[in-house]
């Protein structure tokens, strides 16, 4: 724990989107969205767990000194399937976190398309 108060968490639409398509995949077991929901909980406590990172933002884009990305390893299953990333924005002063993005390491080895990825901060931070 860092000692801070606990965060809010403001879900996203493209995480909810992502986190729906991810959900339907055969390859998660029906107990998926309440081990998301948990490391979601959990976030709120433990903003930077070990296993995850600063990540840097995509190219072209500035976004306020007080919004941070972030991605966070997780691993639900065997092979490249069970490991899922989630993508998210912390911003320390106000103490929130928005989750942008959830994918599997098969759907994207390192992270979505930074065009992608960059269009989706930039909807949540305006």
């Amino acid at each position: 724990m860092t000692g801070l108060p606990p965060f809010s968490l403001e879900k996203t639409d493209s995480f909810e989107r992502t986190f729906k398509k991810l959900a339907k995949s055969k390859a998660y077991d029906n107990d998926f969205p309440n081990t998301i929901a948990a490391i979601l909980k959990d976030l709120l406590h433990e903003v930077y767990p070990r296993n995850s990172r600063d990540e840097p933002l995509p190219g072209g884009i500035s976004i306020p000194n007080e919004w941070t990305l972030h991605k966070l390893e997780i691993k639900v299953g065997q092979g490249a399937s069970g490991q899922v990333r989630l993508i998210y924005l912390v911003n320390e002063g106000k103490l929130i976190i928005r989750p942008l993005w959830i994918y599997s390491h098969e759907q994207f080895q390192k992270r979505p398309p930074d065009k992608e990825l960059r269009s989706v901060i930039m909807n949540v931070i305006e």
